[in-house]
This record gives C-alpha cells, structure tokens and sequence, in this order.
C-alpha cells in the first residue's frame, strides 16, 4: 500500500517581542482552526509541497523555509500508510 505524504508548514513570525504561528479557520467549519498544510504530489519534493501549499492556502508568496522539523510515519485506521513532514 502506497504511503501518503502530508506537508504541514509552520508560519512564523516575532510581533512586539512575542512569536507567533499563523493559523486559520477551514472554509469547511467542521475542519477547524488549521495551519498550511497538504499532500505531497507524487514526485514532488517535500520542501516544494509546502511551499505550494502555503502560497495556495495564505497567499503569502514571500517567504523562507528554513528547516525540516521532523518527519514521521504510521499506519492509519484506515490500513493506509501517512507520512508527515513538518517544516518550519
């Protein structure tokens, strides 16, 4: 079974001393409060994913990724493999 690759981008920045992480309410209600986030196209590099997905999602076109946070995998309920790539 093929492993899905989610690309979740944290955005962040100091206001008045104090840092801060960019989060929004889903169009979807029930979705919640979210960060940039979302699946890695089959051969795409995970660092270019979460570029797109920030641009699609904030509209931000100016910014920097600075670093891989982690990275991690597991079995689903569903029996699917997801993989998780956090970048900062």
């Amino acid at each position: 079974m093929a492993t899905i690759k989610k690309a979740y981008g944290y955005i962040t920045r100091i206001k008045e001393g104090k840092p801060q992480v960019l989060v929004f309410q889903h169009p979807i209600k029930e979705a919640g409060i979210q960060i940039s986030k979302g699946t890695v196209e089959a051969e795409e590099d995970p660092y270019y994913a979460v570029i797109r997905e920030i641009r699609e999602e904030t509209g931000l076109m100016n910014f920097n990724v600075e670093q891989l946070i982690i990275q991690d995998r597991w079995k689903c309920d569903m029996g699917q493999y997801m993989s998780v790539i956090f970048i900062k």
